[in-house]
Parts: structure tokens; C-alpha cells; sequence
């Protein structure tokens, strides 16, 4: 086996959440308890759930490692991250939490009587969409990362990742999700801050910003010319400081590891994916979910908060040990860069950089990281599906008579099954260049929930007809634009096809939403839903 020290610590944190997932079993009998912890889940333990839920893999390794290679501009994408979060608080936790109760479809549903089925199909159709299209990289990076982590094979760690969601879900329901969650947070939160303290005693005399200071000589490995790493990949990496030393002296004019627009695209596909990434977590259902989880409005801005102040934390640590690694790993990454394996570099330049300070011990910490941000994330995808799919479609628009009892057991099978949908399509696209469906995650979601809510909790005049006519075009739109970015298909109807689908998607939905709303009537009981939704 290999690295048994590591594998030890990855199988103790996992059979740790799955004791909290069974001891939370009671907690799942109801629909109000399976779904969102019948709405006592403290603030603080909220925010810490929202932590370990947003802070993916992508997070967790993707940014740093893009630090890692070109410097600054890597972390961009982990700032519109942050800056979403901005948006939700001031914009939609406190009404969220005031008008919901358990899915984004209970609140644009409020608006018109709470029944009205077109609404509730649609909201359904966009959160299972965006729910599986965000678990497939998950697994998907899970089967490849531990590959490289730990030489698992592909085939059993999709199976197991698959497995355990499932389990945490159905045994667990919410209340041990969220206590799941919390800890996975905490887990990567202090995992990143431990390489960042390890790093700066190591090899920077105990000063985290000693880190910029180097960061200032260093040509970002992407930078770097084929010569110049032909020289460099003579060096070991205990030859760091003269490698960075040696690729400025041949390079004097490259920028450095901080200088910005190293690697930005072109104006539309940046503006694209800031877009998307902006108004993106304002639609992402399984972030949304979590404000019904607190008792009121006041305690679901509490937890936006306390995110907020985790994530700030956690992305300047990000973006440090990103720094950090660059110079550390400086000749095995211009390497891995010249064979062509970037995404290896990006991917396993953490873990690396973890080996090497305290081996495997450390490796293990950063491997049950890795794994605790896929699961994390992974479950609370899940979770908000099942809710969405056995609340807006079975109890409300199918049975509408059904028990409790039916209710959460069409949630539970829901789960085993999307699970099993999420196995089944991460073995087939193993091999395909799935994480870019993450950002275009953003993307639909900007497209579909995130106009949507914000015209039902602030705009008078928006009626029943705009709100599905303006997600169903976004939804319909942002995923014919993912899929053919996804099938590399360059122009759509004369269109040139973006990074992301929000630059077309975005504005096409509000428009639509608008135009509908001035053609039609119903605008349901807009100034008491508006009362409500903002405590007047």
C-alpha cells in the first residue's frame, strides 16, 4: 500500500463523519428535521458548515496550486469567490430565511400563493441541473487526485466517494450534515493554516510576509522559457533559492510571482467568468439551503458573516502557501510544466509541498483535506437536490397528501439514487476535461436562481409568468453554452463560445424576466411578501 501513514489518517477522518452521520439517525423522521434541521442549527455551527460546503477541492488545491505556477493571477478566481459572498449577505440572506422554509422554489413560490406549480417545476429542474453537474467534478477530481495522492485506483475511490454522500445524507439528513460539515471546514481551514505556519518557520524565518518579499524575485513557473527549464530541471529541490536566482538572471525582464496579468484571458471571457462567479453563489441551491437551517433572518446573516470572516482568512492563507510552494518547489514545478503536465502541477503542488515538510504525516493531513472538501461539498449538493426533488416536485405538485413519512422517504431514496447517476456519469467522463463545469456552475446558476430571487425579493412589479419564463430561457441557454464549451464546439450560431456562459445567459434571463413582467399582470401578493421578506 502506498503511504500507509496517510491512508490511516483519510480512513480515521472519514469513520469519524460517519459516527456523526449515525448518531444524528434520529434526527431524520421528519420532513422539517431531514431537510433543514427543523431550523435550530446555531449560527456559528452554520457558518462553519458553509465553510467546509463552499471551500471545494478547487479551493482547497486548485487555487494555490494556480498560485503556484503564475503567481497573483491564479487567485483571482478565489477573490470573485469571496466577493460573491458580499452579495449574499446584503442582498438575500435575511429575506431568504424571512419567506422560505425549505428550498429556493418555496420563496419565488411565496410570492404568488406557495402552490404554484410552474415555479416549483422549474426551480426543481434548475437545482437538480446544477446539483449533478457539480457533483460529477467532485467525484470525478476525487477518482484522480487520490490517484496521485495515494495511488487509489480510479474506479473504487469514485465508488466509495459515491457511497459515503449517499450514506451521510440518508443516515445523517441535515443535522448530521451540517456537523459534518462544520468539521470538514474546520479541517481544511486549519490544514491550510498549519502548511502556511510549517512553511513560514521552514523556510521563511518564521514571517509569513517574507513570502512576498520572495515572491518579488521569482519568474512564475509558467513564465518560464523551455531553455531556461531545461537549466533548472538539472537542479534538485534543495536548489530552490539558486533555481529562482538563476531564472531571473536569464530572464531579468519577466514579471514576477506578484505582478498581475501574467495569465488573464481576453475581455470576454473574463468578464464572462467574473460575472458568473459573482452572481453565481447568490443562485447555488446547496449555499442557499443553509439559511433555513438557522432560527431567523438575523441568525442567517450571522453565518453569512461568519463565512465571510472564514473565507478571508482562509484565501490570503491561500494565497501564501500558493507563494510559497512557487518558491519551495520551484525547479519540480518548471518541470512538471515543460512534460506538459500542468495539471498535475496544479493539482499536486499543495500535497508536494506537504510531503516535503513532514512527509507522510502531513501528506495524510492534506489528503483528509482533499477528501473532506470533496464530501463536504459533495453532500451538501445532494442534499439540496433530495430536498428539492421530494419537497417542490413530490409533496407539492405529485402527492400533495402525502405523509411526512412518505415525504422523507422519497428523499432518501432520491438521494441513493442521484448518488448512483453521479457514479455512473463520473465513470464515463473520467477522462474529460470536467473542471471546467465547476466555474460553468456559477455560470447557470447566475443564469437561473440568482435574477430570479433577486426580482422576487425586491422588485414589485416582477410577475408568476417572468419568473419561469426567465429562469427557463437561462437554464436553456447557459447549458446549451456549457455543453458546447464542454464538447469544444468554438462558435454557436455565429457567437463565439465563452470560458463561461454568463455573458450571454445573464443578460438574456433578465431581459426576458423584464420584458415578461411588463406584459403581464400577475404579480401576486407583492407588497405583503415584501413586508415579510424584508421585516416591515
Amino acid at each position: 500500500m502506498d503511504n500507509p501513514i496517510a491512508f490511516t489518517i483519510v480512513i480515521a477522518s472519514i469513520l469519524l463523519t460517519m459516527y456523526i452521520s449515525w448518531a444524528s439517525r434520529r434526527h431524520t423522521r421528519t420532513t422539517a428535521a431531514f431537510y433543514v434541521a427543523e431550523g435550530k442549527i446555531p449560527w456559528r455551527l452554520n457558518g462553519a458548515a458553509m465553510l467546509g460546503d463552499y471551500c471545494s477541492a478547487a479551493s482547497f488545491l486548485g487555487v494555490a496550486g494556480a498560485v503556484a505556477l503564475v503567481g497573483v493571477d491564479g487567485w483571482w478566481l478565489a477573490l470573485g469567490f469571496f466577493a460573491a459572498w458580499i452579495v449574499v449577505l446584503l442582498v438575500i440572506a435575511g429575506p431568504l430565511k424571512s419567506t422560505g422554509k425549505y428550498t429556493v422554489g418555496d420563496v419565488l413560490s411565496a410570492r404568488f400563493g406557495g402552490r404554484e406549480s410552474g415555479i416549483r417545476i422549474v426551480a426543481m429542474l434548475s437545482t437538480l441541473v446544477l446539483c449533478t453537474l457539480y457533483l460529477v467534478p467532485q467525484m470525478v477530481g476525487a477518482g484522480h487526485l487520490f490517484k496521485l495522492l495515494l495511488g487509489w485506483d480510479y474506479l473504487p475511490t469514485v465508488l466509495v466517494t459515491g457511497t459515503l454522500m449517499a450514506v451521510y445524507v440518508i443516515v445523517g439528513g441535515m443535522r448530521g450534515t451540517t456537523y459534518n460539515q462544520a468539521i470538514q471546514g474546520i479541517l481544511l481551514f486549519g490544514a491550510m493554516l498549519g502548511i502556511l505556519i510549517w512553511v513560514s518557520i521552514s523556510h521563511f524565518g518564521g514571517n509569513p510576509l517574507a513570502i512576498v518579499e520572495r515572491s518579488q524575485e521569482m519568474v512564475p513557473p509558467a513564465v518560464v522559457t523551455k531553455e531556461v527549464a531545461g537549466t533548472l530541471a538539472q537542479m534538485e529541490t534543495a536548489d530552490a533559492a539558486a533555481a529562482v536566482a538563476t531564472a531571473r538572471e536569464q530572464m531579468p525582464d519577466a514579471p514576477d510571482a506578484i505582478t498581475p496579468g501574467v495569465e488573464l484571458r481576453d475581455l470576454a471571457n473574463q468578464a464572462s467568468l467574473v460575472l458568473g462567479l459573482f452572481l453565481g453563489t447568490l443562485g447555488l441551491p446547496h449555499i442557499l439551503i443553509r439559511f433555513y437551517t438557522v432560527r431567523n433572518a438575523r441568525a442567517a446573516r450571522k453565518s453569512a458573516e461568519f463565512t465571510i470572516w472564514g473565507l478571508a482568512i482562509f484565501y490570503a492563507a491561500v494565497l501564501l502557501v500558493g507563494l510559497a510552494a512557487m518558491y519551495v518547489m520551484y525547479p519540480t514545478l518548471v518541470q512538471l510544466l515543460a512534460e506538459g503536465q500542468r495539471g498535475k502541477a496544479t493539482n499536486m503542488a499543495v500535497p508536494m509541498l506537504g510531503q516535503l515538510l513532514g512527509g507522510e504525516i502531513v501528506l495524510g493531513i492534506i489528503a483528509a483535506g482533499a477528501m473532506a472538501a470533496m464530501l463536504s461539498t459533495a453532500v451538501g449538493l445532494l442534499i439540496s437536490a433530495t430536498t428539492s426533488l421530494s419537497h417542490d416536485l413530490y409533496a407539492t405538485v405529485l402527492r400533495p397528501q402525502s405523509t411526512d413519512r412518505e415525504r422523507v422517504l422519497f428523499a432518501k431514496t432520491g438521494a441513493g439514487f442521484l448518488a448512483a447517476v453521479s457514479i455512473v456519469l463520473a465513470l464515463w467522463l473520467r477522462d474529460q476535461n470536467v473542471g471546467v463545469l465547476v466555474a460553468m456552475c456559477f455560470g447557470i446558476a447566475a443564469s437561473t436562481f440568482a435574477p430570479a430571487l433577486v426580482f422576487t425579493v425586491w422588485w414589485t412589479r416582477l410577475t408568476r409568468q417572468a419568473v419561469v419564463a426567465g429562469m427557463g430561457v437561462g437554464l436553456v441557454l447557459s447549458l446549451v453554452l456549457t455543453f458546447a464549451k464542454f464538447f469544444n464546439v468554438p462558435h454557436l450560431l455565429g457567437v463565439p463560445v465563452l470560458v463561461n456562459p454568463a455573458l450571454y445567459s445573464v443578460p438574456a434571463a433578465i431581459l426576458v424576466t423584464v420584458l415578461v413582467a411588463y406584459l403581464t399582470k400577475d404579480t401576486g401578493r407583492a407588497d405583503e411578501f415584501l413586508a415579510s421578506a424584508h421585516g416591515s
